[in-house]
């Protein structure tokens, strides 16, 4: 008797051990499995989803059920969408795409029919952040000073995006010039990632000093602010592009070099590269988009009751920019290039105030909100701290 339990035990013992060494050898088969597709240049999600295998209602739904949250026509070359499927019926369930550095957009499937029910969300990115510093004296230019130092180039764009309304860094910057910077570097899972934002910067221009710290409040708008709280953000930017030089000034009596007489050139001229995206100065409305004659294709913004901006010989419009549409500061409004009454490519700008021309680079440009009264005292203690920091640098 004692032999066949022990015989029993054995053959338990002996199935137990071939099922665990069969199922080593046959893993169970994941329940999802994802494609990954670059987003080259001219990419549509349609085409890039199809491609995928999603079926041809579910790219409709998506498109539709996620817009309130990212418009997925609005996807940017250089990145990439992740498809996640299962694995037994082939059907998407979730899609992957990151937005920008730090957020990621994430849609699921969340019905529990058959019925398709997508749900999209904005998850943020986590990072790993440290405080770092750098100084430099220019030689060139910023940017070659900040590589020159192995630091990442995107903090030099950081930089000029922060002083961007009192220096135009494509015109003004010289041999000799400095900065200071207290900013941060991001790290996601343990590598870096990419430059954060600036804590407080030093930037000496033709011997001018500029200061900027950042400051947030319950009534202060995040941002930049000068010593006194004043904000660094003007009303209208310095210049609508990075440009080459300045190829014809504001004058009332230049020689027109198609017409072969003097006229006035009641607007500044930018030499650039065909296709260098242009830029509106200010927030405002579109008024005119298209062609308008000696100007070509050109777009004409309406800031307030005051000023109205005019960018001419596009080469063509940006996405969305139609008589009507709002466009905000900073934002693309048209591509350099020389339609109109134009020798080659460059971007015409006009300044417009209570309808009369004027020159851009005499006018003050006022700022925006500065730090609300009731936060002064916290931002005084922040950037006495940041003072100290910067001087110590």
């Amino acid at each position: 008797m004692l032999g066949k339990i022990l015989l029993g035990v054995a053959g338990i013992a002996g199935s137990a051990f071939l099922f665990f060494y069969a199922n080593s050898f046959f893993p169970v088969e994941p329940k999802t499995f994802s494609v990954k597709k670059d987003i080259l240049t001219g990419a549509t999600f349609s085409v890039l989803a199809q491609e995928a295998g999603v079926a041809t209602a579910t790219r409709l739904a998506l498109l539709e059920q996620t817009k309130p949250v990212y418009d997925l026509s609005q996807i940017t070359a250089g990145k990439e969408l992740e498809f996640v499927f299962d694995t037994g019926s082939g059907l998407l369930r979730e899609l992957q795409y990151e937005i920008n550095a730090d957020e990621r957009l994430t849609v699921q499937n969340t019905a529990t029919t058959s019925q398709e029910q997508w749900e999209a969300a904005r998850v943020s990115i986590e990072y790993t952040i440290e405080e770092a510093t750098a100084v430099g004296t220019i030689e060139s230019s910023l940017y070659e000073t900040i590589v020159s130092q192995n630091l990442d180039e995107r903090l030099a764009l950081a930089m000029a995006e922060m002083f961007a309304w009192q220096i135009d860094f494509a015109a003004q910057i010289q041999k000799g010039d400095s900065f200071k910077v207290i900013y941060e570097k991001k790290y996601r899972d343990g590598t870096y990632s990419h430059p954060g934002k600036i804590i407080a910067a030093q930037f000496i221009n033709n011997k001018e000093e500029f200061r900027g710290f950042y400051f947030t409040g319950e009534k202060t708008k995040e941002g930049y602010y000068d010593e006194q709280g004043n904000s660094l953000q003007k009303v209208f930017l310095k210049a609508p592009l990075q440009y080459k030089y300045i190829s014809s000034g504001f004058s009332y009596n230049r020689f027109n070099p198609i017409l072969k007489q003097i006229t006035a050139h009641r607007g500044i001229d930018y030499a650039a590269a065909q296709g260098t995206p242009a830029v509106t100065v200010g927030d405002g409305t579109v008024v005119q988009a298209g062609w308008n004659g000696y100007y070509g294709i050109s777009v004409k913004v309406r800031h307030n009751e005051m000023y109205s901006t005019v960018y001419g010989h596009f080469s063509s419009l940006a996405r969305g920019i139609k008589v009507g549409a709002h466009v905000a500061q900073g934002q693309v409004v048209g591509y350099v290039g020389s339609t109109g009454l134009s020798t080659g490519p460059h971007l015409h700008y006009e300044m417009h105030k209570f309808g009369s021309l004027i020159n851009p680079f005499n006018e003050k440009v006022p700022s925006t909100e500065p730090v609300d009264a009731g936060e002064h005292p916290a931002f005084d203690g922040i950037k006495n701290t940041l003072e100290k920091q910067l001087e110590n640098i």
